[in-house]
């Protein structure tokens, strides 16, 4: 009867808490319709993986108390890892919901069937954009190479340390200033325009300027976000190195 190593069980279950945190932040778990039993069986089978190819081996704790210490650290590791890639994808959502009310189109919101809550319109299909372009562009594979570094770097029960919060704003102060370039020109035109809606309410104050003003901004937004979404790629590989650049800073 084959033996079970106890240290490549301890490595594979503190890998696994880690991961689990991870990918339950990423987007790519929410863009991927499945049970979640298939994302446990999925990040237990790759923690298992990983720690039988890199050969990482963990000591076996000395009680219920030390293991219990051991996953929290993996958890805290796991979310910190998983909040940079969190924050990659929520940026460009954001830069939609921008986008979103300067076009109108906040009024007019889609049921997320994820969360179970109203999504803007532009929002959800940036976001949807994002993921597609992420896996069009092998971003999948690279994750799962910066995985694979970070169990080499911080090996499952090493001792690491917290980031300081200059390191965590700047990270996400990056990644917004590079969502806002794709919609920049769109809110800039749509903001003239505003001005000179309001201008001509003054003028002529017989004149509905919601009516008229609501199908104007958005053929404008939308004639705007067009030419933007062929340099989203780009943007995109931008976002991912910052993400993978940002696990290198705080991981020792």
């Amino acid at each position: 009867m084959p033996q079970i190593d106890p240290a490549w069980a301890v490595a594979t279950l503190l890998l696994w808490a880690r991961l689990g945190v991870l990918v339950g932040l990423s987007p790519l778990a929410q863009a991927v319709k499945t049970p979640v039993a298939f994302w446990v069986l999925f990040t237990l089978a790759l923690a298992g993986t990983l720690c039988a190819a890199l050969g990482v081996r963990a000591p076996v704790p000395g009680g219920v108390a030390h293991l219990s210490l051991l996953l929290c650290g993996e958890v805290a590791l796991g979310a910190l890892l998983g909040f940079s890639l969190h924050a990659a994808f929520a940026t460009l959502a954001m830069a939609g919901r921008l986008l979103d009310l300067q076009m109108g189109f906040g009024m007019a919101t889609v049921l997320d069937p994820v969360t179970r809550a109203n999504a803007p319109v532009i929002g959800v299909a940036l976001t949807m954009l994002v993921v597609a372009v992420f896996f069009g562009l092998d971003g999948h594979h690279a994750l799962l190479r910066g995985i694979a570094w970070s169990v080499r770097e911080v090996p499952p029960g090493a001792a690491w340390h917290l980031p300081t919060p200059v390191q965590l704003l700047r990270v996400v102060g990056g990644m917004f200033s590079l969502a806002v370039v794709v919609v920049a020109p769109a809110l800039f035109m749509l903001l003239m325009i505003e001005v000179v809606l309001a201008v001509a309410a003054r003028v002529l104050p017989q004149m509905n300027v919601l009516f008229i003003g609501m199908p104007v901004k958005a053929l404008a937004g939308m004639a705007l976000l067009a030419p933007a979404a062929p340099g989203l790629a780009s943007i995109l590989r931008r976002v991912i190195s910052a993400v993978f650049d940002f696990w290198q800073e705080v991981l020792p």
